[in-house]
């Protein structure tokens, strides 16, 4: 590998890295709340609880319908409500899940035994406006 190919990967992987540069941006650019949450732990978002189940390697499409390989995770959503609503969905990096008025983009999961998802979560209105 050339010295300006190496640098040009490290550059990049440091731009993902830091999240200046990720899958989905245009979805969510600066809105939503950002929560960490721990496998075999849940997070909470008002009304919305989200358990992190399970994280493996796995082979997987993603939305531009490319076969990849890599992290995905097992996620519990349950809102609370008059009935409340449970559902699981396995997800990877730059993928997007809507359940009831929520929206959650997993902006990174890290590790498989002990790891961690990084979810950006936002409220979506009654009017069907972000």
């Amino acid at each position: 590998m050339s010295i300006i190919s190496r640098t040009l990967a490290i550059v990049l992987m440091m731009l993902i890295l830091t999240g200046n540069v990720f899958a989905g941006e245009e979805d969510y650019p600066n809105g939503g709340e950002v929560i960490q949450i721990k496998q075999g732990n849940v997070g909470t978002f008002h009304e919305l609880r989200i358990g992190v189940t399970n994280i493996i390697k796995a082979d997987y499409v993603d939305e531009a319908g490319t076969k990849k390989q890599g992290l995905i995770a097992v996620l519990t959503l349950f809102v609370e409500g008059n009935p409340p609503q449970e559902k699981d969905f396995k997800v990877h990096a730059g993928q997007k899940i809507i359940m009831d008025k929520y929206s959650v983009y997993v902006e990174e999961i890290r590790g498989t035994v002990k790891g961690l998802v990084t979810l950006r979560i936002k409220s979506i209105k009654g009017d069907g406006s972000n």
